[in-house]
């Protein structure tokens, strides 16, 4: 019996070590195919961006607001609503991310803000058509997490996401939805706001829930009062009218 149980004991000694030695070799190929073989961005690229200004579309006729300059309810805003661990979560580990995806079959946990960034600086590579796989994303997200301080970060966000009726950036997408600077935004206009990145193109109308949703987001980090967030809620959200049309009020 003895005898046995050290043959099995030595038996699954070997195969743990035979496991280990795959795992490592399976992180090593991930390393090096999804971090420098498919064509991603380099540390040195990311590293070069520019601490302040346009870092994915050089357009000299669109506007770009320092971080410091937009207002701090909408900052905290687009962080409550798109990802709330911005600031304190580590970087993505794309390893345990990875497996975790494949032990439970569901997807990489997102990460809206830096994400959405990382897919805007996939165009530092020429002729990247901004078309990576889930894993892909994992890594590269992790680079930019690297190379860029959360700040930057956010102010790429805030300044080169799409909002659509062609606007690039919250300076645009207020004065595309209500003809106002940034300052003058209501509540109910800036959670508006932080909710077009995600959804840009809504089609013939605006559905207020997406909006509710974003002041309730912003209530729930302390950054609004209840009764602001309900006197946002039931206030008629009136969108700025667009050439042909006339002025739109979002769902209620």
């Amino acid at each position: 019996m003895r005898k046995f149980l050290v043959v099995a004991a030595k038996t699954v000694l070997a195969l743990l070590s035979f496991a280990g030695v795959c795992l490592l070799a399976l992180s090593g190929w991930l390393v090096w195919h999804y971090g420098y073989r498919i064509g991603l961005p380099t540390e040195a690229q990311l590293a070069a961006v520019s601490p302040t200004g346009p870092a994915c579309r050089a357009d000299p006729k669109r506007a770009y607001i320092s971080l410091a300059d937009i207002p701090p309810l909408l900052r905290d805003a687009a962080i409550a609503y798109e990802q709330p661990d911005f600031y304190e979560a580590w970087t993505l580990n794309p390893i345990a991310e990875i497996a975790l995806a494949l032990g439970t079959g569901r997807r990489p946990r997102s990460a809206g803000v830096t994400q959405s960034v990382a897919r805007c600086l996939l165009s530092l590579t020429p002729g990247n058509d901004r078309q990576i796989d889930p894993v892909a994303s994992i890594f590269f997200t992790q680079r930019v997490t690297r190379s860029l301080s959360r700040d930057r970060i956010l102010e790429i966000y805030l300044n080169e996401s799409y909002l659509g009726r062609g606007a690039y950036g919250v300076a645009a997408g207020a004065e595309a939805y209500f003809g106002k600077p940034l300052a003058d935004l209501a509540v109910d206009e800036v959670a508006f706001i932080t909710t077009r990145a995600r959804q840009p193109s809504p089609g013939r109308s605006f559905d207020a829930r997406a909006r509710d949703h974003a002041i309730d987001r912003m209530q729930t980090a302390g950054l609004i009062a209840e009764t602001q967030a309900t006197a946002a809620k039931s206030r008629p959200l009136l969108l700025k009218d667009v050439p042909g049309t006339q002025a739109q009020p979002v769902n209620q």
